[in-house]
């Protein structure tokens, strides 16, 4: 939630001054952000929880607060007078489409567990 709303308040910001490298820079943060932060999750659940998916249920939560906090922010009109709401729904669109692959992805190497355990290592 903290980075989605730096990323927001960043990407506002930039536009609204017209400044491309704030965008750009607010963007690429909040992706390598997010790509470090799913990574590590996705290492401590695998060594910690006793189930196999593969960071699904961290990018459908990221997805999930990042379209909530992006939707909330137009609501409270924290936003740049230049953006278009329009562009949160194309965004969210394209990311679900990402996430729709994921998940069917998920569903792919779910079936290959054994009670959420990968089957090469159960019996090893």
């Amino acid at each position: 939630m903290v980075l989605t709303l730096l990323f927001r308040y960043s990407l506002s910001y930039g536009i609204e001054t017209g400044s491309n490298l704030i965008v750009v820079l607010s963007a690429a943060i909040y992706a390598i952000g997010m790509f470090i932060t799913g990574w590590t999750f996705g290492e401590k659940d695998s060594r910690y929880l006793p189930i196999y998916d593969v960071g699904f249920r961290f990018h459908l939560t990221t997805y999930i607060v990042h379209s909530i906090i992006s939707e909330l922010w137009f609501v409270s009109g924290f936003n740049s007078k230049y953006e278009d709401i329009a562009i949160i729904h194309t965004t969210a669109a394209i990311w679900g489409f990402f996430l729709l692959g994921h998940f069917v992805f998920f569903l792919r190497t779910r079936k290959n567990t054994i009670n959420h355990l990968d089957k090469e290592d159960l019996f090893d």
